[in-house]
């Protein structure tokens, strides 16, 4: 496969991850929720900061760059069962539950004031990005096991640290086998996610399911540009046979399922885009490819805006053209998709093999 992997490093660095600068202003933003909602809640209420637990791509270091600073940051509260009673005494609802987060979180400093959704109240920010706060309740069930519930359209089992748990310990895993592979995985979450978002017309699913997927079928490879053409390669073979995803961080059986059907149009969506992909990037195999025809590949994928290109000008243009360093030569693209694998770093690769 052709070498594109100091280009392929480069953007993901300068165009796809964010920044500490980014990192350091929503976290700013996610306190002053914080101190906002310690501040304002009603009397009788104990939320302290070890009630909230961050949640999604920012607890788990997976956020992309946004257009216009787009950033969906997810901070939960969990607050007490027996804490949460009406006026007349009575149990509250889920609604009542937001309304008072609501409440606590307005603030005459908002040009726009925090709304209301169905499993959060979002809190929107004049630099473009939102914080989104689900409630949950706890409570321990006569068996003395821990309940977590989520206020949404009614009480619903929800564990909000679950999903991070279950990821740092795959990417803990993943270090194990090889160093630096549990980082990788990061990088091929926050790849599929650019290739996703690349085209505001695709309809694509959500970054969990993106996550969800990218787990199960991460190959192993130290490159990166060979890594995220298998995990699209593998992707591939997953969506051509099942649509359905589940949420693997889930320990109930059956687990929770994040796709509503088995033909979701966004799953559709996803798979004739990967295979797409795919065609355009079997350039990548021929024994002729040359740096131009994988850039020109690798530039649909990511519609990178001129970027591999002005990084090639700026480091030799295609002068040095020397083959890329192929580890597949002379396969052509005809008979590429029935060839082996090149050579993977370890046969085993955790079973992600598919």
């Amino acid at each position: 496969m052709f070498n594109y992997n100091d280009q392929i490093t480069a953007y993901h660095v300068k165009n796809v991850t964010i920044g500490e600068d980014i990192r350091s202003k929503l976290r700013k933003h996610r306190k002053a929720n914080q101190d906002r909602l310690m501040n304002n809640i009603r009397e009788g209420i104990s939320v302290s900061r070890s009630s909230f637990v961050k949640q999604g791509s920012y607890a788990n270091r997976t956020m992309i760059q946004e257009s216009e600073n787009n950033y969906d940051i997810d901070d939960g509260v969990t607050l007490k069962k027996e804490e949460l009673v009406g006026e007349r005494g009575a149990e509250m609802t889920p609604i009542q539950v937001r309304d008072m987060i609501l409440d606590a979180l307005k603030s005459d400093k908002f040009k726009k004031q925090p709304q209301r959704l169905t499993n959060c109240i979002r809190v929107f920010y004049d630099e473009g990005h939102h914080v989104d706060v689900p409630s949950y309740r706890k409570y321990d069930d006569d068996a003395g096991n821990e309940v977590i519930e989520i206020a949404g359209s009614d009480w619903r089992k929800s564990n909000p640290a679950e999903i991070n748990s279950w990821f740092e310990s795959k990417v803990s895993n993943l270090k194990k086998t090889r160093d630096g592979r549990g980082l990788q995985l990061r990088r091929m979450i926050r790849l599929l996610k650019r290739f996703c978002r690349s085209r505001s017309s695709w309809n694509m699913p959500n970054g969990l399911i993106m996550t969800m997927l990218a787990e199960e079928k991460l190959p192993n490879y130290e490159r990166d540009d060979e890594c995220f053409y298998y995990l699209l390669s593998n992707l591939n073979t997953r969506l051509q046979a099942n649509f359905r995803v589940y949420n693997n961080s889930d320990e109930s059986v059956p687990k929770e399922e994040l796709t509503k059907s088995d033909s979701d149009a966004n799953m559709r969506e996803l798979r004739d885009r990967v295979e797409e992909a795919l065609g355009k990037l079997a350039i990548l195999h021929e024994a002729d490819c040359k740096k131009p025809d994988a850039r020109n590949a690798w530039d649909w994928v990511f519609k990178s805006d001129g970027f591999f290109k002005s990084y090639d000008d700026d480091h030799g243009g295609d002068d040095d053209d020397d083959g890329g360093g192929k580890s597949n030569l002379g396969v052509s693209s005809a008979s590429f998709a029935a060839a082996a694998p090149t050579k993977p770093v370890d046969p085993q690769g955790g079973g992600r093999y598919g």
